[in-house]
C-alpha cells in the first residue's frame, strides 16, 4: 500500500512538472532580449545612442532647415563640437531657410520680419553666445569714431584721408563703351552680310528688352564685363564692404550675390532689379519700424552698412565707381522718416541733413574697414573663390583669430 502511494505521488509530481514546463518556457522566452542576451541588447542600444546623439540630431535639423530645433539642441548641448564642416552646414541651412518662399503681406515691414529671418537671428546669437562667432558684433564701441554727427567735407578728408570726390560714385562709361562696340559690330555685320542695319538695331532693342524683363539684365551685364575686365573684382570688393560691416555690427548676413546670373537664381534677390547685393537683417531696426519708434542708433547703423560699399571702393581704388544705388537707398530711407514723429531724433531729413548723414556713415565705414583690414581681405578672397556664406564667415573668423594671435605676440592689430 505504501509502495502504491509513493508511486502515485511520484506520478503526480511528474504530471505537475510536465504541466508547468510550458509556463517556465514562456516566461524564459519573454525575458531573453532583456536578460539573457546582453551583447545583443548593447549593440542595439549603442546604435540607437549613436543615431540619436546630439550631433546627429543637430545635423539632421540643419539638413531639414529646422533652425529653431537646431538652436534648441545646440543650447542644450553647448559642448557640441563645431567642426568646419558643421560650421559651414549651419550657414548653408540659413541660406536655404531664408530662400524659402514665405507668405508676404503688402507692407514692407512684414517682409523684413519674416519667420526665417527671426530663426536666422536666433542661430547667429546662439553661435555668438557659445563663443563660436568672436567677430560677430565685435564693433562694440559703435560708432568707431565718436563725436558730433556733423561731418563737413573738410573734417571727412582730415579724418579719413579721402576726399569727397573719392567717396562720390562717379558715372561709369562702361555702358557707353559697350554701346559703341556693339554699334560697330552691327555695322560690320550689315556691310559684310548685306543685312539691313535698322533691322539689326531693332533686334538688339528687342533682345535688350527681353534681357531686362526676363533675364534680370544678365546678358547685358556679361557683355559690359567683357569690355571691363576689372569690373567683377571691383564688385566683389564693394560687396565685401557691406558684408563685413554688417557682420561686425552684429547684423546677421543671409546671403551675397555678385552677378545678375546669381541674383536670378536666388529667390531673395530675383526682383528684376538686383545684379549684385548683400542681404543683411537688423532685428532692432525691423522691430522699431513695426512699432513706429526708431532710434537714432538704428538709423546710424543702417547708414554705415549702406555706405560701406562706397567706402570699400574708395579705400581700394582711390575713388568709388559703383554705389549710386546705395546712395539712393539711403536717401529714400531717410526721406520716409520725415512723416514719423517718433523717429528717435529731432532731425528733419532734408537735402543738407541727408548729405551729412551719408558723409558720417561713409566715414565710420572707412574707419571700421581699415581697423579690420585683414578680415576684409580674407572675405574678398573667399568671395572671389565663389565660397558659400559659411565659408566666407569662416574666413573672417579665421583671419581675426590669426590677427589676435599676432597681437598677443606684441604686434599691433585690431585686438590690441
Amino acid at each position: 500500500m505504501n509502495v502504491m502511494l509513493k508511486l502515485m505521488q511520484c506520478y503526480i509530481h511528474i504530471i505537475l512538472l510536465v504541466l508547468n514546463l510550458p509556463r517556465q518556457s514562456r516566461a524564459f522566452t519573454s525575458t531573453v532580449p532583456r536578460l539573457h542576451v546582453p551583447s545583443i541588447s548593447r549593440r542595439f542600444s549603442n546604435k540607437k545612442d549613436e543615431s540619436d546623439s546630439p550631433g546627429n540630431i543637430f545635423d539632421t535639423y540643419l539638413e531639414e532647415n529646422a533652425l529653431t530645433k537646431a538652436v534648441a539642441v545646440f543650447r542644450q548641448n553647448p559642448q557640441l563640437e563645431l567642426t568646419k564642416e558643421r560650421f559651414v552646414a549651419v550657414f548653408d541651412s540659413i541660406e536655404r531657410r531664408t530662400s524659402e518662399a514665405e507668405e508676404i503681406n503688402d507692407d514692407r515691414s512684414s517682409i523684413m520680419r519674416s519667420s526665417s529671418r527671426l530663426e536666422m537671428t536666433s542661430m547667429y546669437r546662439t553661435l555668438k553666445d557659445l563663443d563660436h562667432l568672436k567677430l560677430f558684433g565685435a564693433s562694440k564701441d559703435f560708432p568707431p569714431a565718436s563725436g558730433s554727427h556733423i561731418v563737413t567735407p573738410k573734417l571727412l578728408e582730415a579724418v579719413s584721408g579721402l576726399s569727397m570726390v573719392a567717396l562720390t560714385p562717379k558715372p561709369t562709361n562702361s555702358v557707353l563703351v559697350a554701346g559703341v562696340a556693339l554699334a560697330l559690330f552691327e555695322g560690320v555685320i550689315s556691310l559684310n552680310l548685306g543685312i539691313d542695319f535698322n533691322l539689326l538695331v531693332f533686334i538688339t532693342l528687342a533682345l535688350s528688352l527681353f534681357d531686362q524683363s526676363m533675364m534680370n539684365g544678365a546678358f547685358f551685364e556679361s557683355f559690359i564685363k567683357a569690355f571691363s575686365p576689372g569690373m567683377q573684382t571691383r564688385i566683389v570688393k564693394h560687396e565685401a564692404g557691406h558684408f563685413l560691416t554688417a557682420y561686425l555690427l552684429g547684423l546677421p548676413v543671409e546671403g551675397c550675390v555678385l552677378s545678375a546670373w546669381e541674383a536670378m537664381k536666388d529667390t531673395r534677390f530675383n526682383n528684376g532689379e538686383t545684379s549684385a547685393a548683400t542681404s543683411f537683417y537688423d532685428p532692432e531696426l525691423s522691430e522699431q519700424i513695426n512699432n513706429s519708434v526708431l532710434k537714432r542708433s538704428s538709423i546710424d547703423r543702417y547708414s554705415v552698412v549702406v555706405m560701406a560699399g562706397i567706402a570699400a571702393e574708395a579705400i581700394n581704388y582711390g575713388r568709388a565707381d559703383g554705389g549710386a544705388g546705395d546712395e539712393m537707398a539711403l536717401v529714400s530711407f531717410l526721406s520716409q522718416l520725415n512723416g514719423n514723429s517718433q523717429q528717435g531724433s529731432n532731425t528733419a531729413w532734408n537735402n543738407l541733413t541727408i548729405r551729412n548723414q551719408a558723409r558720417w556713415g561713409a566715414l565710420q565705414a572707412v574707419l571700421l574697414l581699415r581697423e579690420y583690414r585683414v578680415c576684409y581681405d580674407a572675405l574678398v578672397g573667399a568671395l572671389e573663390r565663389g565660397c558659400s556664406l559659411g565659408d566666407c564667415i569662416f574666413a573672417i573668423e579665421e583671419a581675426g583669430q590669426k590677427k589676435r594671435a599676432e597681437a598677443h605676440e606684441g604686434t599691433t592689430g585690431i585686438y590690441s
